[in-house]
């Protein structure tokens, strides 16, 4: 049998056109000692080391399937967990163990295995994520939360740009994942020296701890420990503790009229958002050329977006940005998949500029991620803080599960059919953000009622002028004078730690 060509070479099956003028497919057969991979890089992955082609290729994105489904899991019970025994034992026993998961993965020898361990990590990535965030927003005040906001995006923004680098050097997937996890370790005196929220303390009645709390805050910032303010926290605390006390649970973020559309909204402004930001990641890493250049400048747009969103906030607060990041997110993205794929009379690519254009909407997206964290934040009351939060995070990894999906529509004749999609979800999100009040400059609400209540919904546009620590309401309260005046030196106690 003479074989005249083979087409096409290094793929599962191949077609042999023969001299007899007869056609043959010949498909590989199974098994490592069958295979011989031609890595570019010289890299060694889960996919050369477990098979994970021909018949078996799907595996290989089933495991960040599988990871996004545990990062969906846990923001909720994360959520529910955090808001019932705090924000401190949730942050430290998440960032331990996820620390111990994170090397045993580096030693799996099975890809089953593996599975299983990213479902955990992805668990505790978000648990982790989620208490971090919500810890740090209600240890600072309203000035304070766009720069503690922003530098927390940042280092992840930083992180992305070094990764492709320790991925060139390393090249093994296991001593890649070696090199991440273990430094983690370094933090275990986290647990000396980080605090619990002064906020949850209080709505919990931990008063003794919240007063110690307190009057630390007070001495390291060399002011004087405000008695007046505490004992009308005092004198709240003990009136919510005579009160029923609710359990609160993910049904009481949709059981209020305020806080419904609130949260609904919110859902898909997550949802939104996080298909619009791992889709456009994911068509930036597919681009030609260096993959870990490709890598690099992604996270380079990215540290650019977070590190401006502090200048931003603090000058025009938090809605404005967030209509500006989706609208322009809206227009490169639908811009990017209208231009046709061909070269103009003057030798100009169009499709350069397309891609030119969905790397804009990135930076976009990405602007939109180091808003809606704060905005989140500071919209949920801190009885339900961090299951609101968690389960807006529910939300945008359910967008991480979907977005590689969606770009599946662009394979083979329409590839900007994914891009157009993307565009037009992001371009809702910016319609119904406008039912949504703005935030920049105020105080947290603590209990449903603070949302509730119309007077805080119509005046948000000012300084509100209490933070109650009980629910329902008491019915005399402090001249609105004397309540404005508690509000700031209660808010200069949490200034600095």
């Amino acid at each position: 049998m003479t074989v005249l060509a083979e087409t096409p070479v290094g793929t599962c099956s191949s077609r042999l056109f023969l001299a007899s003028g007869d056609n043959v497919t010949v498909t590989c057969q199974h098994g490592r000692d069958r295979w011989e991979y031609m890595a570019m890089y010289g890299e060694h992955t889960i996919v050369s080391e477990w098979d994970l082609v021909c018949e078996r290729k799907s595996l290989g994105s089933l495991a960040t399937t599988i990871y996004f489904c545990g990062v969906m899991l846990g923001g909720i019970l994360f959520g529910h967990v955090a808001d019932h025994v705090g924000r401190l034992p949730v942050m430290l026993g998440t960032l331990y163990t996820s620390v111990a998961v994170g090397v045993g993965l580096a030693f799996v020898p099975t890809y089953p295995i593996f599975a299983v361990l990213r479902f955990v990590q992805g668990v505790l990535m978000q648990g982790l994520q989620t208490s971090t965030y919500i810890a740090a927003m209600e240890m600072f005040v309203p000035r304070q939360r766009p720069a503690v906001g922003a530098t927390m995006e940042c280092t992840w923004g930083a992180a992305v740009m070094v990764l492709p680098g320790l991925a060139r050097l390393l090249r093994n997937w296991r001593h890649l994942q070696l090199v991440i996890s273990v430094p983690s370790a370094l933090v275990v005196f986290y647990i000396c020296v980080l605090p619990e929220s002064l906020r949850w303390l209080v709505l919990n009645g931990r008063l003794d701890k919240a007063e110690a709390l307190a009057r630390h805050v007070a001495k390291v910032n060399k002011i004087p420990f405000p008695k007046d303010v505490w004992q009308l926290v005092e004198r709240e605390a003990a009136t919510a503790a005579a009160s029923p006390r609710s359990r609160y649970n993910i049904w009481h973020l949709v059981r209020t009229p305020h806080l419904r559309r609130r949260s609904l909204v919110l859902f898909y402004l997550w949802l939104s958002i996080s298909t619009g930001y791992y889709g456009l990641t994911f068509q930036v890493t597919s681009l030609p050329g260096n993959m870990y250049l490709n890598f690099f400048i992604g996270g380079l747009v990215e540290f650019i977006a977070y590190a401006a969103s502090v200048l931003i906030m603090n000058r025009f607060g938090r809605k404005r940005p967030l209509l500006v990041y989706f609208f322009s997110a809206a227009a490169c993205c639908i811009s990017a998949s209208a231009i046709p794929r061909r070269t103009t009379s003057h030798g100009v690519k169009l499709e350069d500029v397309s891609t030119a254009l969905a790397i804009t909407g990135r930076f976009f997206t990405a602007g939109l991620f180091s808003v809606i964290f704060v905005y989140t934040t500071e919209l949920y009351p801190t009885v339900i803080r961090n299951i609101g939060m968690g389960t807006c995070t529910f939300w945008a990894r359910l967008g991480g599960v979907i977005a590689p999906q969606i770009n599946q529509l662009g394979t083979g004749s329409e590839v900007k059919v994914p891009v157009m999609f993307f565009g037009c979800m992001v371009l809702v999100g910016g319609g119904l953000l406008l039912l949504l009040p703005d935030t920049h400059n105020q105080q947290l609400p603590d209990t449903v009622q603070d949302v509730e209540n119309s007077h805080y919904n119509e005046t948000l546009h000012k300084q509100t002028s209490s933070s109650r620590f009980n629910e329902p309401s008491m019915s005399s309260e402090p001249q609105e004078s004397d309540m404005d005046t508690h509000s700031i030196q209660q808010e200069n106690i949490t200034t600095k730690l």
